[in-house]
């Protein structure tokens, strides 16, 4: 979920609000448009104000396990915070507070699975924060520098990670320059392509790219020779399978109650 909301807020802007209907509220518009920061999620799930039908005036509680997600507890209080708080607020800072919120409850194995597209999202929100021509500090280079020295982060996997809220104290200690194999020693589940993406980000940074040139390479690079797993690369917008035969995130079905994270 968070990786989802992130992904939205990149894309239409961390100052966006959202225009809430007069009468009626929807998350899509008549014309098919989302409407708010969830109809956008929604919309890069493949989920479209026709297979919502009724649903568009439920809450996210709702409208996530009719449509066949079942999010963990961690994800649900994402979900609602964010979609109370954008209601006076930016997107920007809707997440922000929600996922300071949701944090507080512990992590369940699948909170920690990370696909490619969560964790480029993540990358990108990073790099939005920084200067434009960052790049490592002298002699902090990827495959050297750990990625957190001290409890603070260090590069680009080091601030998303801190970002994805890692122990920071124990990453400190493990002093582990490489973001796949200190997410893994955290406790972390990256699929292949999530790890893909991390060492190609990693090495481009290595020789000395800025963070947004090393973030670009990473997800233009070819994956396709690698597993998908059910938290990868999102299906794209604008495709309408039936609401309980989404093929993106995890799905739910007799056979696996899996917990969808994004």
């Amino acid at each position: 979920m968070y990786g989802r909301l992130r992904y939205a807020v990149n894309q239409m802007g961390a100052q966006r609000r959202t225009r809430l209907p007069a009468e009626v509220f929807s998350y899509f518009t008549e014309h098919g448009s989302p409407v708010d920061l969830h109809g956008h999620v929604l919309h890069t799930l493949g989920v479209t104000a026709d297979t919502l039908g009724a649903l568009c005036m439920e809450g996210v509680d709702v409208v996530y396990r009719e449509c066949g997600f079942s999010l963990t507890e961690k994800a649900l209080r994402l979900a609602q915070f964010s979609q109370e708080f954008e209601e006076s607020w930016v997107w920007g800072d809707a997440v922000e507070t929600a996922a300071r919120l949701a944090r507080q409850l512990d992590d369940t194995q699948a909170d920690r699975r990370l696909g490619d597209a969560a964790l480029l999202a993540v990358l990108r929100y990073v790099a939005h924060r920084q200067p434009s021509e960052m790049t490592p500090l002298p002699g902090w280079l990827p495959h050297d520098t750990p990625l957190f020295i001290d409890g603070y982060p260090t590069t680009l996997l080091g601030h998303a990670a801190a970002d994805l809220h890692v122990d920071a104290v124990t990453a400190t200690y493990l002093a582990e320059p490489s973001a796949t194999e200190l997410f893994h020693a955290l406790g972390w589940q990256l699929s292949p392509r999530a790890q893909a993406v991390a060492d190609v980000a990693q090495e481009r940074e290595s020789h000395g790219e800025s963070w947004p040139d090393a973030i670009t390479a990473a997800e233009q690079a070819l994956l396709d020779h690698l597993e998908r797993q059910e938290w990868d690369r999102w299906q794209p917008a604008g495709r309408s399978p039936r609401c309980h035969d989404l093929t993106t995130g995890h799905l739910t079905t007799d056979d696996d109650p899996g917990h969808y994270r994004g």
